[in-house]
C-alpha cells in the first residue's frame, strides 16, 4: 500500500479529509488485525467495540450496541451475527421482556474478550504515543470534529 495519493498534494486537498481519514481508519484496521491474530485474538477488528460492550454491559442487546455505538442497527445486528458464529458470543432471552435478546459470551468468547482487553491496554499506550510523536491527540480531536460537525454542517459553513 501506497503512503500517499494524489489527495495528499492536490490543490483542493483540504476537501478530502473523508478519504484521509478513512485510509487512516484501514491502515489502523489493518495493523490492528495483526495484532490480534499474532495474539490469537480471532475477533474482527471492526467488532472490537461491539466485542468490548458485550462485556461491560449487563443485559446488553444488539438494538443497544446500534444506539450507543452511533451505528446503523443493521451494521450491529451483523457484527453480532458475525461474532454468534465465530462461537463467541451466543443470546439469550431478557429476564423481563422475552422479545429482547441479551448478548452473552460463550466460554470461548469470554477467554477472548480477556485476551482482547489486554490487547486493547497495550495498543492504548502505542496511541497515546503516536499522538505524543504527532503533537495532537487525534482520538480526542476526531470527537470534537464530529461535535462541530453535528452542531454547525458543512453545508453552513458554506457561505
Amino acid at each position: 500500500m501506497r503512503d500517499s495519493n494524489i489527495m495528499d498534494t492536490h490543490r483542493l486537498s483540504g476537501a478530502f479529509v473523508s478519504n484521509k481519514l478513512l485510509r487512516l481508519v484501514e491502515t489502523i484496521a489493518d495493523q490492528g488485525e495483526v495484532l490480534l491474530q499474532s495474539s490469537g485474538i480471532i475477533i474482527p477488528p471492526r467488532a472490537i467495540s461491539t466485542v468490548l460492550m458485550i462485556g461491560e454491559v449487563a443485559d446488553v442487546t444488539a438494538a443497544d450496541i446500534a444506539t450507543s455505538l452511533d451505528q446503523p442497527h443493521q451494521v450491529a445486528t451483523q457484527r453480532v451475527a458475525a461474532l454468534i458464529k465465530l462461537g463467541l458470543v451466543s443470546k439469550r432471552p431478557h429476564a423481563s421482556d422475552s422479545r429482547r435478546k441479551v448478548l452473552e459470551f460463550t466460554e470461548f468468547g469470554r477467554s477472548q474478550y480477556e485476551l482482547m482487553m489486554d490487547m486493547l491496554d497495550k495498543i492504548r499506550g502505542a496511541m497515546d504515543a503516536l499522538f505524543d510523536e504527532l503533537g495532537v491527540d487525534l482520538a480526542a480531536k476526531a470527537v470534537e470534529a464530529v461535535q462541530s460537525l453535528k452542531a454547525r454542517p458543512l453545508v453552513d459553513r458554506i457561505s
